[in-house]
């Protein structure tokens, strides 16, 4: 039976991305088009966020409510569309080199409580004692948490549900997530945040869309990069992307197979071929994952060290060369990954 106090299932959605460079450089590739619409009127609906989750990627519809992005690289991404007012949706799309593709929306309406946003303009104390809370499950507690910050916690809504002692947070905005160690800003809609604060485990639905600080300091902008170096080195992203190009002991990571009691226990079972399989499909663009128990990974390289469990809820895992899972809901982790949540994401171009 597992019993681990930093179990966690953060299921923060991400897109795969084929592509190991970054989007603006080189000719363009795929375009997406398509229009938003109200679901229950029809009406086009216009300056609508239309963005390609976990990528800096977007743009707004026009008074008519069609938009365009070009320049988009092979892959499958997750397209969403986000509105102040309306339900946010999303789409999962395979773009091909030159492919045009097209996808609408049709947003649901949902009632404005602009009176009760009135009122968290002077939260009372237990509301704060829960922001406190949510904040330190959402951003983390790995090494970038502190110099990131919620900008506007005002619109988010709390619940303690008495029968599970879970953290439910809500909110109908966008959340402004300001990471000054990595140097982005984060726009997101959090479609779920369930979250054991005792026990420091649970999950979360995160779409976010980032965009990249700009400063004149050179030193800062060296800084980020070295940081954002730092976050990838040893993370769950790195380690999947090392399995796929079979360099991961090279690159400082060793792992074991067995049951979680086992390899908890210090068990030493060497990950061998027998343990997983890890099959190439659409053409070597992505892969197929499957293992049947835990893996427990160690990350030592350049003074960092960290041990973390892995085992896949559902099988198999679809990810592409870069380490970037198509579906994050398929994988459960323990250790020092659960550390690190979104003070440490980073965007997949």
């Amino acid at each position: 039976m597992i019993r681990h106090s930093t179990l966690v299932c953060a299921l923060i959605i991400f897109t795969a991305s084929l592509s190991s460079g970054n989007f603006v450089h080189g000719p363009a590739r795929g375009t997406l088009i398509g229009i938003v619409t109200d679901a229950a009127t029809g009406t086009p609906l216009g300056n609508t966020n239309v963005y390609l989750s976990s990528t800096t990627i977007g743009t707004n519809t026009g008074p008519d409510g069609t938009f365009t992005i070009s320049g988009i690289p092979p892959g499958v991404f997750l397209v969403v569309a986000s509105r102040v007012g309306h339900t946010v949706q999303s789409h999962t799309v395979h773009v091909s080199q030159s492919d045009t593709l097209r996808t609408d929306f049709a947003l649901e309406p949902v009632a404005l409580q602009g009176e009760e946003v009135e009122v968290v303009a002077h939260p009372d104390r237990e509301w704060r004692r829960l922001l406190g809370k949510f904040t330190a499950s959402f951003l983390g507690r790995g090494r970038n948490a502190e110099d990131c910050s919620i900008l506007n916690p005002e619109v988010l809504d709390f619940r303690m549900d008495r029968g599970t002692g879970m953290l439910i947070a809500s909110t109908d905005s966008v959340l402004r997530i300001e990471n000054r160690s990595l140097g982005y800003r984060l726009y997101a809609r959090l479609g779920l945040f369930q979250w054991d604060v005792d026990e420091d485990r649970g999950r979360f639905v995160l779409y976010p869309r980032f965009e990249a600080l700009q400063s004149e300091d050179s030193a800062r902008s060296t800084q980020w990069r070295s940081n954002r170096e730092n976050s990838y080195r040893g993370s769950l992203k790195h380690f999947l992307a090392a399995l796929v190009a079979g360099t991961f002991v090279h690159e400082g990571f060793s792992v074991n197979a067995g049951t979680i009691t086992d390899l908890t226990g210090g068990a030493s079972n060497p990950l061998t071929p027998g343990d997983f399989t890890l099959e190439p499909v659409r053409g070597g663009q992505l892969w197929m994952l499957a293992f049947g128990r835990w893996l427990r990974v160690e990350y030592r390289n350049e003074g960092v060290r960290l041990r973390s469990f892995i085992t896949l809820s559902s099988t198999p895992a679809v990810l592409d060369g870069d380490g970037n899972l198509a579906d994050p809901l398929c994988v459960e982790v323990t250790g020092d990954w659960t550390r690190y949540r979104v003070a440490d994401m980073l965007p997949i171009d």
